[in-house]
């Protein structure tokens, strides 16, 4: 007889799945460093924000930006209908823009960029760039300025380097400029002699550009290049990466100097440190992503160290899918996803994140974005997403226990932890599933998460028959918190 785990804690690492036709599925769950298994940070409204029943806006918030100055600390944020808000206290957003009016709102069609200096925060999204000074609405940056073939001046991103704002121009020439050191000059984007720079290591598009405090990285279709502060031209090429963006907004900075993480153009995820690019992807992820009719245009990153993990997630919305890999653990850590009303999944709700900083109650947030105009908290303390079902599943390859022969299951066993604190309403369920086949998956057990009293963490199944290929699947019903820290299976291989 045998005891060996059940890999539910193996993310979407590979099995049998491509000779068997089954491929593993990790959603809403995360792993920590020491393998136990928890349900992904739920939704609950932010107290501090006007809530749905009186929204400010209707339309979906896209970016979300933190920025202090000498008067006070904001939450600068822009919606989908190009209006820019600033929540400036418990209870109080403000409009920064005015519908009558459309050089207050954020020219373009493109997701916000954000920057600031020492007296404004600047915003771009593919047409004129904005500012706001923390009085009043918002403005034009650079009203009449113009690219260097002579069109209206128009930037997909904008950044901030050696007392400059940087932008790069919405085209295909792969050209980003510069202002005059100093906040004074920040609004006068002059196009002449060593104010501008062409990333042309390579003839692709530029489609992306940050900066870290030494360095500017233009992200083409085909390759990255890193400009450094120069006495001369201002910035000066240093090094290319061959490896290009695939989604303009999967680019997520990462602490590290010269360290990002995207969604390249062959399709995978990959991440660059200096002249090095590792792909971080798996087959499986890769080959879900570039399956025809998989959208990954609208694909947006992002970065959230929350509890024990550093997650850089990738949201698909059109596609409905979500991937998230650890950092901590280096290892992919499954879906973020979401439920409609009939519990089919979904992309995940939110529409935008930002980390606000700091330890006032204002202050260490978790926030995201949504659909509805407004703006809510990402915690572990919440166990739905404002009311919704958290489904979390984990669904093994094909377990062949190293042989082909047929295998008796004596039973399975999980534990977990459960029965500390009574949940209101039904009590959340934990459901074992299997399948030894490409039917239909078999409910075997069902185990109540939330009963008070029932301190046993162990829990069991006896007699689960005989097979030669099984595949595993654990989900949780939502409702509670939930920890599962192991999960083993015992059977006996026979002699044929």
């Amino acid at each position: 007889m045998s005891e060996l785990p059940i890999p539910f804690a193996d993310g979407l690492a590979s099995g049998l799945q491509q000779l068997s036709g089954a491929a593993p599925l990790f959603v809403n769950f995360l792993v920590d460093t020491n393998g136990a298994m928890t349900v992904r940070p739920g939704i609950q409204a932010w107290a501090d924000f006007p809530q749905a029943g009186s929204p400010v806006t209707n339309s979906p918030v896209i970016g979300i930006f933190p920025w202090t100055n000498a008067a006070g600390s904001y939450l600068v944020f822009v919606t989908a209908d190009r209006m820019i808000w600033a929540w400036i206290g418990p209870g109080l957003v403000i409009a920064l823009s005015s519908a009558s009016d459309k050089t207050t709102r954020l020219d373009g069609a493109l997701r916000p960029i954000f920057t600031y200096d020492a007296t404004r925060v600047a915003i771009a999204g593919g047409g004129a760039p904005q500012q706001w000074q923390g009085l009043g609405l918002s403005s034009r940056l650079a009203p009449g300025q113009v690219m260097p073939d002579g069109s209206p001046l128009a930037l997909t991103h904008i950044a901030y380097n050696s007392q400059r704002f940087i932008g790069l121009d919405y085209n295909t020439s792969g050209i980003f400029q510069w202002t005059d050191p100093g906040p004074p000059a920040h609004t006068t984007w002059p196009i002449v002699g060593a104010y501008f720079q062409e990333a042309e290591a390579w003839p692709d598009p530029a489609v992306a550009m940050f900066t870290n405090a030494n360095e500017v990285f233009v992200f083409g279709t085909q390759t990255m290049q890193v400009f450094l502060p120069d006495p001369t031209t201002a910035f000066a090429a240093a090094m290319t990466v061959q490896a290009g963006v695939g989604a303009t907004y999967s680019v997520i900075p990462i602490d590290e100097v010269g360290a990002f993480a995207w969604l390249d153009e062959k399709h995978r995820f990959g991440i660059s440190a200096g002249p090095q690019y590792q792909v971080i992807s798996t087959p499986n992820i890769d080959n879900d992503i570039t399956q025809p009719g998989f959208v990954t245009a609208d694909c947006w990153g992002t970065r959230i160290r929350i509890g024990l993990w550093d997650l850089l997630l990738w949201v698909f919305p059109t596609s409905g899918r979500g991937f998230c890999f650890d950092r901590t653990t280096s290892k992919w850590v499954g879906e973020f996803r979401s439920i409609d009303g009939n519990g089919a999944w979904q992309a995940w709700a939110p529409t935008s994140y930002t980390l606000v900083p700091g330890a006032t109650p204002q202050q260490n947030l978790h926030l995201v974005g949504l659909a509805n105009g407004t703006i809510a908290q990402l915690t572990f303390a919440a166990t739905n997403d404002l009311g919704t079902t958290i489904k979390a599943v984990s669904r093994t390859g094909f377990q062949n226990r190293g042989t082909f022969n047929r295998k008796e299951c004596r039973y399975a066993r999980a534990q977990f932890i459960r029965g500390a604190t009574a949940q209101p309403g039904p009590a959340p369920v934990v459901e074992l599933r299997y399948r030894d086949n490409l039917g239909g998956f078999r409910p075997v057990a069902q185990w109540s998460a939330g009963v008070a009293g029932d301190y046993n963490p162990i829990v069991e199944k006896y007699n689960l028959g005989v097979y030669q290929q099984r595949q595993w699947e654990l989900e949780w019903s939502g409702g509670g918190p939930f920890t599962l820290t192991g999960a083993t299976e015992t059977f006996n291989i026979q002699d044929v």
